[in-house]
């Protein structure tokens, strides 16, 4: 009696056995909507006195299947009371999904960095961008274009057709915690020894549902500079980043 007790037992509980296991939720997708502001500010007094500021801000729309891109960044610095660097950067983005992996998008961008010889730059490309990581905690996005640059120094000026590579990789460390790295080429057909290679990479730690700490490096690189200017221009940043989300 036992025997066949368990037997009729087994014989029930084989099909939840032989159930396959629920599936995954899918990820959430991204808020229809972001966008955030930055402020650093730094101090020093004594044998010498230097102050930096920076502020900044960018915005994200989704609506599907396109997306916009806007962002902007100011950075000065004094030292004893004397300016020792200024500048400003913008750009504007739209891209088109046309698949889950690849888009197309149209960019302008606008430097100006005066303390490096650069009085103006102006790009406008467009290309086509493929999502070739997709898979938490990672994503990496590969971009190719072609544009066109404008660049002004204080004692001449570059027109040229231009090549553009980039990318941007996003490390989710935790959910209130990432990395991120977009390194991007420049070259001008025109002048293809004057070609210019910018990073930027930057670790953000939320505080609570609105702040968060962020310590960014952004790295400037010409390969032919204005004569008396320097190669290379770096900025580190320590700043307090306010961000708003709408689904």
């Amino acid at each position: 009696m036992r025997s066949f007790v368990a037997v009729l037992l087994l014989v029930g509980a084989a099909p939840a056995f032989a159930q396959a296991p629920a599936p995954a939720p899918p990820p959430e997708p991204p808020p229809r909507l972001e966008a955030s502001a930055q402020f650093t500010f730094l101090d020093t007094s004594g044998n010498s006195s230097s102050q930096s500021l920076g502020a900044g801000g960018d915005v994200v729309w989704r609506p599907a299947p396109w997306t916009y891109t806007a962002k902007a960044i100011f950075a000065q610095a004094e030292d004893d009371d004397v300016l020792s660097a200024r500048s400003f950067a913008g750009l504007f983005r739209a891209s088109r999904a046309l698949n889950e992996r690849l888009s197309v998008y149209g960019q302008y961008d606008f430097l100006r960095d005066a303390f490096a010889g650069v009085e103006q730059r102006h790009v406008i490309e467009g290309g086509v961008s493929y999502l070739a990581v997709d898979r938490a905690p990672h994503r990496l996005r590969l971009d190719a274009g072609l544009g066109y640059l404008h660049e002004e120094h204080p004692e001449d000026e570059l027109d040229s057709a231009t090549l553009s590579l980039g990318a941007g990789y996003r490390l989710q460390i935790s959910p209130t915690s990432e990395l991120t790295y977009e390194p991007r080429y420049l070259l001008p057909f025109a002048e293809t020894g004057d070609w210019k290679f910018d990073q930027d990479v930057a670790l953000k730690v939320g505080l609570n549902s609105v702040l968060s700490l962020k310590v960014s490096h952004t790295l400037r690189y010409t390969a032919e500079p204005p004569e008396g200017f320097e190669k290379t221009d770096r900025i580190l940043a320590v700043s307090i980043v306010a961000k708003m989300k709408r689904p």
